[in-house]
């Protein structure tokens, strides 16, 4: 059985000028792309349990390159401490600092074998449209990176706040030119909009007490709070014209922050606007008939698992409550999700983040916006599943404020930004594991001229 197929949001590891105050020093990065090993890739390497992650690739000149690493192998150990799941090879290399050494046991066809060298920082974002401008934000025990694309050569730009989606990871994209969401934001800075982004805690160069894996929805929405605050302080920007960018759970978080600062607008893309409950088993439905599950098979899917849904999220009882039920315990050591849940994490976050949104009543947090909205939905979005949540945002905010609001589905547009000429084409790249390479390839430009074109009718 599979419960979670694909859920809304994009994970990329990773893991010009720079500005004159960062107090930051630049982190190290391996530059690879991971999975969790399933138990074919288990048996393929002669492991007794589907321990460590699996390389579905490795970015070249990077850390990872420079030490052996290479794609199909699995990571078992980095400097001695055992490697189970992304967020461990995240949290463990986000402690290096460029010369630090390593030391990552592998095993590539079944052989173990141990790769050795040094750590290199990641390079800073280069950019001919813009100054890059690195600078932080330090807030309650978070010191955190932020990003500024600056188009060359304006004063005073307005500017697109970027509120990235729900994975614990870093939103530089130093190593990732060619990806979606950086051509986005250099079709927005060609349009002479500048682009601002701010690390989530502990990813990327940032320094926290606690790390984004281990936060809630709410203690998030905090970070983009103060990003807001510092972006509007910042002299190379417009600060009575400033957008909001709120992509997938972004545009869960966009609301919020909107009803407190009205930006001059609000735009979402792929987001939802129903309780994470109901998100829950709609996606387990629609996922499944999208990668051939039989109607059969998916209805016990969500029988199966709505249980445990409904103690987690609805009841709201701990991790260590929920476990002391039978069948749930032997649904997710079935899943291979039972460790990770133990120590607290459901779907590479703290079970708690899925627990404060369940708690947003989104309709009400819509309702209080009173700026200018742009609903954005792509047509192949099987993350976001439908339309009907944008046709929502539209509804409810039009109907407290009367013609604020409208929402736009994307031809051929998927979650992440990209062209597919149909459904189909998309979940074949999908089933080949080949997205990543498709999609440095086709990025969808109809998303950039249309949030350009609404935007500037605002300015």
């Amino acid at each position: 059985m599979k419960i979670i197929i694909t859920l809304i949001g994009i994970t990329l590891l990773s893991s010009c000028l720079w500005a004159q105050e960062t107090g930051l020093k630049r982190r190290a990065a391996l530059g690879l792309r991971l999975s969790q090993v399933n138990d074919s890739i288990a048996r393929a390497n002669g492991l007794d349990e589907t321990k460590g992650v699996y390389v579905s690739n490795v970015l070249k000149g990077t850390t990872a390159d420079k030490v052996g690493i290479k794609e199909a192998d699995i990571i078992t150990q980095l400097n001695g401490i055992n490697i189970n799941s992304t967020q461990d090879i995240v949290t463990e290399i986000g402690q290096y600092r460029n010369g630090d050494k390593l030391k990552v046991v592998i095993y590539r066809n079944g052989k173990r074998l141990v790769a050795k060298g040094i750590a290199h920082a990641r390079p800073m974002e280069q950019s001919d449209l813009a100054e890059v401008v690195y600078s932080s934000v330090s807030y309650k025990g978070n010191q955190l990176r932020t990003i500024l694309h600056h188009p060359k050569g304006k004063e005073k730009a307005p500017v697109v706040f970027f509120i990235q989606g729900y994975p614990c990871q870093s939103i530089d994209l130093a190593y990732s030119s060619q990806q979606p969401t950086r051509k986005l934001i250099d079709d927005w800075v060609a349009a002479g909009y500048a682009v601002y982004r701010i690390e989530k805690p502990g990813m990327g160069d940032s320094k926290s007490e606690k790390n984004c894996f281990d936060i809630n929805f709410l203690e998030e929405v905090e970070v983009f709070r103060n990003g807001y605050m510092d972006l509007q302080n910042k002299p190379q920007i417009d600060a009575d014209n400033i957008f909001l960018f709120g992509h997938s759970i972004g545009g869960i978080v966009a609301p919020l922050i909107a009803s407190e600062f009205n930006p001059k607008g609000v735009m979402t893309y792929g987001t939802l606007v129903n309780t994470w409950f109901e998100y829950m088993q709609e996606l387990t439905r629609v996922q499944g008939l999208y990668f051939n599950r039989s109607d059969i098979e998916i209805e016990a899917d969500i029988r199966n698992a709505t249980p445990f849904w409904y103690e987690m999220l609805v009841a709201q009882k701990s991790n260590e409550e929920i476990l002391q039920n039978v069948e749930i315990y032997k649904l997710l050591e079935q899943e291979g999700t039972l460790e990770n849940f133990k120590n607290g994490q459901f779907i590479h976050r703290h079970y708690t983040y899925w627990v404060s949104i369940q708690n947003l009543v989104l309709s009400m947090e819509w309702a209080k916006v009173k700026s200018k909205v742009l609903a954005l939905y792509g047509e192949f979005d099987i993350e976001a599943l439908n339309p009907d949540h944008i046709y929502a945002i539209e509804r409810i905010v039009n109907r407290h404020h009367p013609n604020l609001a409208k929402a736009k589905v994307i031809k051929n547009a998927d979650h992440g930004f990209v062209r597919f000429k149909s459904m189909d084409e998309k979940i074949e790249v999908m089933n080949m594991g080949q997205y990543w390479d498709y999609m440095a390839n086709h990025y969808h430009k109809g998303i950039g001229e249309t949030t350009i074109n609404w935007m500037s009718q605002l300015k």
